[in-house]
C-alpha cells in the first residue's frame, strides 16, 4: 500500500524502491511528484517515484494526476 506524504518533512522521510537487494531504497527528490509508483512491464516488483514535474496537492509535492488521487 502507498504512504503518499502530505507535507514537506513527510516527504523528506519517504525512501521509494525498498527491497531485500537495496533495503535503504532511494530518497525523495524534490523535483519529482511524490507519489509512489508500482511501473508495469517488468519492472513493477519495486517501487519508484513518478517522474512528472510537481507543483499540486498537498505542499505542491504531487504532479497534476496523482494530486486528484491524493485528495480523495
Amino acid at each position: 500500500m502507498n504512504w503518499n506524504p502530505k507535507t514537506r518533512e513527510e516527504a523528506e522521510q519517504k525512501r521509494y524502491g525498498k527491497w531485500t537487494g537495496n533495503p535503504d531504497g532511494r530518497k525523495y527528490d524534490p523535483a519529482r511528484c511524490a507519489y509512489e509508483i508500482w511501473p508495469a512491464g517488468g519492472g513493477g516488483w519495486v517501487s519508484t517515484q513518478c517522474c512528472r514535474n510537481p507543483g499540486h496537492g498537498p505542499a505542491g509535492l504531487y504532479c497534476k494526476q496523482h494530486a486528484e488521487k491524493v485528495k480523495r
